[in-house]
């Protein structure tokens, strides 16, 4: 595996192809492809999300196809070997750091089967939290594990408003979601409530990072940390009013983190931030095409995934609004060869 890479799923209508950036050379290369069954005049087209090991060598890829199902791989790009996990309703599948853990968070039309599940790459899952399918909000939402895979932070629906993030043990046993007292309510196993989320990531084993924006309905525009110890929430960055948060992510071996706001309403200008935990902040520029966001593994360079165009891809580090790397999206190069 390169030494900084990124895993891309790349493709439209029934092709797609799951390719791997190095950022140090600057190459693509495909590591698989998918051809899928799409049903005519579906009103959305098929999207797909990728969640890696910290080694890039366990990959899932999530196939979201409304009208007839998503699909759940397990990639091992070493070998070639590609295996279908699940075939049903999926909101989110994440992997753990290690590569040893997953969770998914499966609705289903069978209450038996809908919920949160925790399991391992070769297909051994189980239910970690029981949810109604009629229910908004329903599933749950897996953000991540936990450095060591002991906690799982994932999110509970709100419906309009948003989402609250909890964390549990990965080896709870099974509770259930209860909603008929007004608000959602773990029962039958331990869970911490965390606060406002639309996502989170764990910093270490004890503290998550955890980033929220409101809806027009509602909810709370916000970055804040979490210690998992004391469940004691730190607020480090709330916005002016009509700025929401588009992505965040945390600078490692560094008390910083990056942002992407955007106005609340009329226009899509997008402004990249650095921020410390001590208050302070360095607007970084435009962001107005990105599309993703992380920070390479020594923290040096925040990568981002600009839009370009129909054929063209490129990545940029945002700290010093250089080109990193461009690539094919459908073909063809690599640039500066003509892409396809």
């Amino acid at each position: 595996m390169p030494a900084e890479f990124r895993y891309l799923v790349l493709g439209s209508g029934d092709e797609f192809r799951l390719v791997v950036l190095d950022l140090n050379a600057g190459r693509a290369t495909q590591v698989a492809t998918a051809r899928l069954t799409v049903p005519p005049g579906g009103a959305t087209g098929p999207s797909a999300v990728v969640s890696a090991s910290l080694d890039g060598r366990t990959v899932l890829v999530t196939f979201v196809v409304r009208e007839a199902g998503d699909s759940l791989f397990v990639v091992r790009p070493e070998t070639g070997d590609a295996k279908l996990l699940l075939r049903a309703e999926i909101r989110g599948a994440v992997v753990s750091a290690d590569g040893s853990h997953i969770a998914i968070g499966r609705n289903d039309e069978d209450p038996a089967l809908t919920g949160l599940w925790v399991g391992t790459p070769d297909g051994a899952i189980r239910r970690l939290l029981a949810d109604d399918p009629s229910s908004a909000g329903s599933p749950p939402l897996p953000y991540a594990f936990s450095p060591d895979s002991a906690l799982l932070a994932f999110g509970i629906g709100l419906g309009d408003v948003g989402w609250q993030a909890m964390v549990i043990s990965a080896t709870a046993p099974e509770g259930r979601i209860d909603r008929s007292s007004g608000g959602p309510q773990i029962v039958g196993a331990d869970a911490s409530v965390v606060g406002p989320a639309v996502g989170a990531q764990f910093r270490s084993a004890r503290e998550l990072f955890v980033w929220s924006s409101r809806s027009m309905f509602g909810g709370s525009t916000v970055a804040y940390v979490y210690d998992v110890a004391t469940k004691q929430a730190t607020d480090l960055y709330r916005p002016t009013a009509g700025i929401l948060i588009a992505a965040a992510a945390w600078r490692p071996t560094a008390e910083q983190y990056a942002t992407i706001d955007q106005p609340e309403c009329c226009g899509p200008s997008r402004t990249a931030w650095l921020r410390g935990r001590d208050g302070s902040a360095r607007k970084l520029g435009d962001a107005g095409f990105v599309v993703e966001m992380w920070w390479s593994r020594d923290g040096s360079r925040l990568f981002a995934v600009a839009g370009g165009d129909d054929s063209v891809g490129g990545v940029a580090d945002l700290l010093t609004g250089k080109s990193v790397m461009q690539f094919c999206k459908r073909g063809g190069g690599p640039p500066p060869a003509p892409c396809t």
